[in-house]
């Protein structure tokens, strides 16, 4: 069974702990404390939210009752930092094309989120063999505390399955406060909403090169959705990419190639930078004098 419990969430200087906020020493602002007091008191309201931890094996299919046992043992084992210092906010979804326009401008209520991802590499018999985080939370003792519960099971004879595959397995651990298909609930808790002015791409971002791979097949167009954090600079966390959808394996490789190099305007509080999620769409197509 899910655990129940108040979670004490950190932003800027403000802890809500069961919905009653205490001041703290904060540390959403990277450049002075005159914008962790100006992002603290722009809190606009407060909404009930929580964790969510999912299993998902890569290779081969998880049987279900094995599923549910990870996903149990795991949220009785991890203990989430306190306090909960969340210092990323919800975002919207970007074109790589997109323009600044005067409606994006406009503050927009945003919860602060969290995502951390975690890979478990076993032998087919189920021995432990690495516990990784592959997407990190940017929450200070999150992912140790996840991986530190992960290992400490992953371990013990049994928790692994074993298999009917040669190769090893990877098992991918998430725990996120947006749920996923087969994701429980671990934790609930109560996060502030910020007035956010939401991320928008710089001009002159530079665009993917379309595959040659692709082209020779005949495809004149794709699709290639990443998230990942803008950072309170404008420059992509480079650790924190996950890849939501992809046409192919061949986009995905020219988004991933062209990302490091795209920048933004950050997301602001009250004219304080902030870090934000957004999830950033690459529209590939062939140039009309090669169709």
């Amino acid at each position: 069974m899910p655990r129940t419990v108040p979670l004490a969430v950190a932003i800027g200087a403000t802890v809500l702990l069961a919905g009653e906020p205490r001041p703290i020493f904060g540390q959403t602002a990277p450049d002075s404390a005159r914008c962790d007091s100006i992002v603290a008191a722009a809190r606009v309201d407060t909404v009930p939210s929580a964790l969510y931890i999912s299993v998902q094996l890569r290779e081969v299919d998880l049987d279900p009752d094995d599923e549910a046992r990870m996903i149990n043992d795991i949220a009785s084992r991890f203990v989430p930092p306190v306090p909960f210092r969340m210092s990323v906010f919800e975002g919207p979804q970007l074109m790589s094309a997109l323009r600044l326009r005067g409606g994006d401008t406009m503050p927009k209520p945003r919860a602060p989120t969290v995502t951390g991802t975690y890979r478990i590499t076993a032998a087919p018999d189920g021995r432990l063999l690495t516990v990784r985080t592959i997407r990190e939370s940017l929450v200070r003792g999150f992912d140790s505390s996840a991986t530190t519960a992960i290992e400490s099971l992953a371990t013990a004879p049994g928790f692994i399955p074993a298999l009917d595959t040669d190769d090893s397995v990877h098992i991918v651990v998430r725990i996120a406060t947006d749920s996923i298909v087969g994701s429980r609930r671990l934790f609930s808790a109560t996060f502030p909403r910020m007035p956010v002015v939401d991320v928008v791409p710089q001009l002159g971002n530079p665009a993917p090169a379309f595959p040659k791979v692709e082209q020779q097949d005949s495809v004149t167009a794709g699709e290639v959705l990443l998230r990942f954090v803008v950072d309170h600079h404008g420059v992509p966390m480079l650790s924190t990419v996950e890849d939501v959808r992809a046409s192919s394996i061949n986009f995905l490789q020219a988004a991933l190639a062209v990302l490091p190099a795209q920048r933004f305007i950050p997301a602001t509080v009250r004219g304080c930078p902030v870090a934000q999620q957004v999830d950033y769409l690459f529209s590939f197509a062939v140039p009309r004098a090669q169709h």
